[in-house]
Parts: structure tokens; sequence; C-alpha cells
């Protein structure tokens, strides 16, 4: 998962907080321009689509949190699936982030300022309602006070292999979509693998792949590609439809899949192709909603917390919990939660993002200061 809420984008359209100029102005010599920076529309559905996919994992956890299995689509639980938007948005977003700033050092402490306080907070918080419960020893899931998180040490990896490409200069047009190739066939040859890094992880992995290469190759999303993207999507919800149209392509042209390769995998990775497609382009839509407050952060790391304990309190009082009760109860208890979160911790300390930014406008380039040091030692 995703985060859910990691951008790294100055507020302002356009801004640039990192940009600085390849030569001083001095007396005799007027400073070139500098280059503008690309735009950058912060006016996107992104954060409301974020909050979309961390209610979507609420629900889906409401079922698992009182003993019944989760409900699926696209062959994958409702949570799996929410967890993919977050990553999908999270790959075009920090892509973005690098291109504007590509500053190891900025990058690194933007994405810690954004993801760090949150979580922490979240799992004292966590921890610390978990313990009069007994670590919820009978809940239906013991002794997990805070599932989701998991996916954030992902995240986290994501944002290194990003990182380390931008620095090798492969996060760029001419050679991205060759490593996302070469990272497809190495999935390809073990796509059906039993082990869980292949199966939960390496899809994750793919969906920030993704949405990194529609930011690094925007040309792809185009009108064709993005309906393209629709209709896979739409023709692999369901597998007994995919199958029969594999079925039938099959018959047509019987070498396409030879060796056999079941329809189920053919359907899974028309899924991972299509839905960073999808998303990217939702949150990118002319009609475009804009949250005031992004919440979607503190709902994706606070939901699991108050689900638990609303089980807890429900098993104490000898309550049967319907999961679309335990549902209601949930969104009830964390959407105030998130909120606080975004305005105490999140909030402030993205603001120290700002503070940064302006250190580094102020600062004069090391190119710039070795270059002076030179001038003041030659005749």
């Amino acid at each position: 998962m995703t985060t859910p809420a990691s951008t790294g984008t100055p507020t302002v359209a356009g801004a640039d907080p990192d940009a600085v100029p390849a030569t001083a102005p001095t007396a005799t010599t007027a400073a070139p321009a500098a280059p503008a920076a690309p735009a950058v529309d912060r006016r996107n559905s992104f954060d409301v689509l974020r909050l979309l996919f961390a209610i979507c994992v609420i629900y889906s956890h409401a079922f698992a949190l009182v003993g019944q299995e989760e409900p699926t689509a696209w062959g994958r639980t409702l949570g799996n699936l929410g967890v993919h938007g977050f990553f999908a948005i999270s790959g075009y977003l920090i892509a973005a982030s690098w291109d504007r700033s590509p500053s190891l050092t900025r990058f690194g402490l933007y994405r810690a300022l954004r993801i760090v306080p949150g979580v922490v907070v979240a799992m004292v918080v966590a921890f610390a309602v978990a313990r009069p419960f007994g670590q919820y020893a009978d809940n239906p899931v013991p002794f997990i006070v805070n599932g989701p998180v998991w996916t954030l040490t992902w995240e986290v990896v994501a944002y290194g292999a990003l990182a380390l490409l931008g620095l090798t200069g492969v996060l760029r047009p001419g050679a991205f979509p060759a490593f996302a190739g070469a990272a497809w066939v190495v999935y390809l040859a073990n796509i059906g693998a039993p082990d869980d890094f292949t199966a939960a992880v390496v899809p994750m992995l793919l969906m920030f792949l993704g949405g990194a290469l529609l930011h690094v190759r925007p040309e792809v999303l185009r009108r064709e590609v993005v309906v393209l993207a629709g209709i896979g999507l739409a023709l692999s919800a369901s597998p007994q439809v995919f199958a029969f149209l594999v079925a039938g392509v099959t018959r047509v042209v019987p070498f396409l899949f030879a060796p056999a390769v079941p329809a189920d995998l053919v359907r899974v990775v028309v899924y991972l192709l299509s839905f960073p497609v999808v998303v990217v382009a939702l949150g990118l839509w002319r009609t475009r909603l804009v949250l005031r407050h992004d919440i979607s952060y503190g709902t994706y790391v606070y939901g699991w917390p108050v689900a638990q304990v609303a089980v807890a309190v429900a098993l104490r009082n000898e309550v049967d919990l319907s999961p679309a009760a335990l549902f209601g109860l949930t969104l009830v208890g964390t959407l105030p939660l998130a909120y606080l979160s975004w305005r105490l911790v999140e909030r402030p300390a993205l603001r120290l993002k700002t503070l940064v930014a302006r250190r580094g406008e102020a600062s004069p380039p090391r190119d710039l200061i070795m270059a002076g040091r030179r001038a003041r030692r030659e005749p």
C-alpha cells in the first residue's frame, strides 16, 4: 500500500522549490534565465481516489475482522485492490516529485516527512488502545493491532528504487520504458509462482512501476490507450467471461498461447497492465474533485485499529457485529481521527518541506561556490 498520501509536490502549480540558477548574476554579467519548471497541476482527483481506496480497504477488512471471507474483485480482495490503487497513484506522483527535484537528500527527507510522522503517531495510538483489550486476543483476528501498515514497507522500497533509477539516469523517457519492459519479463517468467512475494508484493511494485511510467512517458495516456485499458479491466473482472473470450481467441489463433497458458494468468496480466492506466487517467480527468483536507493517509492507518476496538467491545458485550455494521462504525470512528492526523501531524510535518525548499533556494549551489574559489585563486 501505499501509502495512500505521498505526493511530494509543491502547493503552487508550476513552482519548483528546488530550482537554482546555473550561474549567479555579477555586476557586469546578467544572470541567464533559468529554464521553466514543468507545470504541476494540483487540481487533480488523486486525493479523492486515495480516500476512496482507503475506504475500500476498510470495507474489505470489515469482513475479515468479524471472521468472514473478504469480498473479491479481479481475483483479489477489495483491500488488495485499494492498495494497488495507492501504489499506482504513488508511482505517478513520486516520479513527478523526483523529476522536479532530483536531489537524493531532499527526496528522502520529503518522503520521510510525509510517511513517518503520521504512521508513528498512528502506531503509538494503536498499541495504546489495544492494551486494555489484551492485544485483541479474543478477536477473530488476534494480536494484530494495525494490519495494513505492512504495505508501507514496500512503499518505502519503491521510493528507494525510484531514487536509484533517477540517480543512474534510468528514470528518463529513453531508458525507463526498457527498464519497465525488463521488469515485466522477469515477472512473466515467474508468474504463477506459489510464494507470497510473487503473489502479493510484486503486483504492488508493478502498479508503482506503471504509475511512474505514465509520468515519464505521458503520451501513453492517449484516449485510445485509456479506452483500451478500460475495456481490458472490464473484461478481466469476470473470470468466466474472460475464460470464454480466451478460449474463443485461441480457437481462431491456436498458437497464440503455445505452450498453453491458463486463462487466469492471462487475466492477471491484463489487470496489472490496465489498472494503473485507468487509475491515473481518472486522477487526471477533466472533471476534478479536490479535497480541502487530505485525510486518505489517516483513514488508511487508523481504520484497522478502530475496527479492532469495535469488534473487541462488541464481543465483551455479546453483540454480534455484521460486516456492514462494523464498516459503518469504523468510518464513524476513523474519519475524525484521520482529520486530526492531517491537521495536527501530517500537515505540520509537510510544512517543514517548505522550509527546507526555501533554505535550498537561499544556499548557493556547490558548483557556484567552487567556481568562486577558483576565480579568487586566479591572478
